[in-house]
């Protein structure tokens, strides 16, 4: 892993891929939206910033194809946190995380994360709900916090992430910056999905969302 040519520095990305989801029945990295599927849209997305993009799944074969290489997280135990533990020790100056079923509307929404960058701090972002562990940039200095977390079984992100060093940059602040809102969609039920069709019309598109074709 070399020096990459747009952030200047090493920075790789993860893609957290989850597999079916239990509240919409379908793997939520092939909805569709806007003419693509959700994981699609999130390596476009960091793919701004890094081509050492890298897609975290349990299982690797459904995502074969996409361009990126697939980490497969061996792991038993259904968290997040063995995502982040399994692509860490490929991180040394800086790693970007997000997930497929976040979808991010602007992708000035990462650059914002890497121009806020501090080191030895994470840069994460405060929506109405609370921090947001993705679509967060964190330092390689502080993922040994992740793996600290996973081994004492402490599977609940914010609880790290309200101890982790940080620098914390408001959605809504950046909403009103970019006179755009939502900059970002949690894609979690079928309320979510539905809010995003409507994202999509307002922005003269006459994609709907749906399930891709496997």
């Amino acid at each position: 892993m070399g020096k990459n040519s747009r952030a200047g520095t090493d920075l790789v990305a993860g893609i957290l891929a989850g597999g079916r989801s239990r509240r919409l029945g379908v793997d939520k990295a092939f909805i569709r939206w806007r003419g693509m599927n959700l994981l699609e849209h999130a390596i476009r997305s960091v793919s701004c910033l890094t081509p050492d993009v890298y897609i975290l799944a349990k299982d690797v074969q459904p995502y074969r194809g996409f361009g990126c290489p697939v980490l497969p997280d061996r792991s038993s135990v259904s968290t997040p946190l063995s995502g982040i533990v399994t692509i860490a020790p490929l991180v040394s100056e800086w790693l970007l995380l997000t997930a497929c079923d976040i979808a991010v509307l602007r992708q000035e929404l990462f650059r914002e994360l890497w121009i806020h960058r501090a080191q030895d701090r994470a840069t994460v972002l405060q929506s109405p709900e609370g921090l947001q562990p993705f679509a967060a940039l964190y330092p390689a200095e502080l993922l040994h916090m992740w793996a600290e977390a996973f081994q004492r079984g402490r599977y609940r992100l914010q609880l790290t992430l309200e101890e982790m060093p940080k620098t914390i940059l408001s959605i809504s602040e950046l909403e009103k910056k970019y006179r755009q809102s939502p900059l970002l969609v949690n894609v979690n039920s079928p309320d979510d999905l539905r809010r995003l069709e409507v994202l999509a019309d307002g922005m003269r598109t006459d994609v709907k969302i749906r399930p891709a074709a496997r």
